[in-house]
């Protein structure tokens, strides 16, 4: 499976866990433009062009509060100008914040909201495989998580998402993918280059963003101090920077991580997923490999070095 543009398959190249910080708009720069299915009535928002690009516009679904919203802007479309609909009535709203990694939006309407509070799952994993829907207002569209999307054409992701196939049309970015009960799993990122075929930000990852858009104004990245290399098969250690929470709590360069909190960590996209989870301050448990004995530590977090 290929994508357009900067997927484009390059010369491996070493990374910190810091610098996981790839956007997912260079990834999905060149979307493709299959049928998809208007959202009709209920939330949207539109976006206008930003430089060079072009409008886009998204659906939006209420979190806990019923006043705040998650939507999607892709790449081109100005994230800081968007317009709320319900229906085909604007309803003032302000922006909260927005993250150009994961591509989320959050914006909390001014006044009433004409529509309840969603009910989120807090992570997405154990309905790949079940019946979803797709909740567009103007119909119901059957669709199943089919697994993970870790890496496009080459090209690792910063965050995991759920690659999801629908029985019709793809809906349009922004749309809540509900389970059984009503439970909100994911919402559509954008349609990938496979017919009827779609990526998902998982809702683990809507709440991890939002998170910190609500207290800090942007998502900040937990920093361990440890290189791992893309092109090695196997998670290995290559490098520990001193004073760091890695070298603070014995990692040395040759382990081999096997698990990061509750993420087993199987290669490369594995820990490069599990990374963008970790927050500053928040400590977690890392589980190792040194040689063949199996090891643990604790490990916090800080904020990533200026320099």
């Amino acid at each position: 499976m290929t994508i357009p543009g900067c997927l484009r398959r390059r010369p491996p190249i070493r990374f910190t866990a810091w610098l996981l910080l790839a956007s997912i708009a260079t990834c999905f720069a060149n979307p493709p433009r299959p049928r998809v299915v208007s959202p009709g009535s209920g939330w949207s928002v539109t976006y206008p062009a930003a430089n060079h690009g072009r409008p886009t516009r998204a659906a939006a679904v209420a979190l806990a509060d019923d006043s705040l919203l998650v939507s999607v802007t892709l790449p081109g479309a100005d994230a800081g100008k968007p317009t709320l609909r319900y229906g085909n009535s604007i309803v003032p709203a302000d922006l909260v914040g927005h993250d150009p990694v994961s591509r989320l939006s959050f914006l909390r309407v001014k006044g009433p909201a004409p529509e309840t509070p969603a009910t989120w799952l807090p992570e997405a994993g154990p309905s790949i495989g079940a019946p979803l829907t797709a909740a567009t207002s103007s119909a119901a569209i059957k669709c199943r998580a089919t697994g993970w999307a870790k890496q496009v054409g080459g090209k690792i992701l910063p965050l995991a998402l759920l690659r999801v196939t629908f029985d019709r049309g793809v809906p349009v970015s922004g749309t809540p993918l509900l389970d059984a009960s009503g439970h909100v799993v994911a919402i559509v990122l954008q349609p990938s280059q496979q017919k009827l075929t779609a990526y998902a930000i998982p809702a683990e990852a809507v709440h991890r963003v939002f998170s910190d858009i609500s207290s800090k104004g942007k998502l900040t990245r937990g920093w361990l101090g440890l290189t791992l290399r893309a092109e090695n098969p196997s998670p290995q250690i290559v490098r520990v920077f001193a004073n760091s929470p890695a070298s603070n709590a014995g990692l040395r360069p040759s382990d081999v991580l096997q698990r990061v909190g509750s993420r087993p960590i199987n290669d490369y996209a594995d820990a490069a997923n599990a990374f963008f989870y970790l927050a500053p301050g928040q400590p977690v448990k890392i589980a190792f490999l040194r040689g063949v004995e199996p090891m643990e530590a604790s490990l916090t977090p800080t904020l990533p070095p200026q320099n």
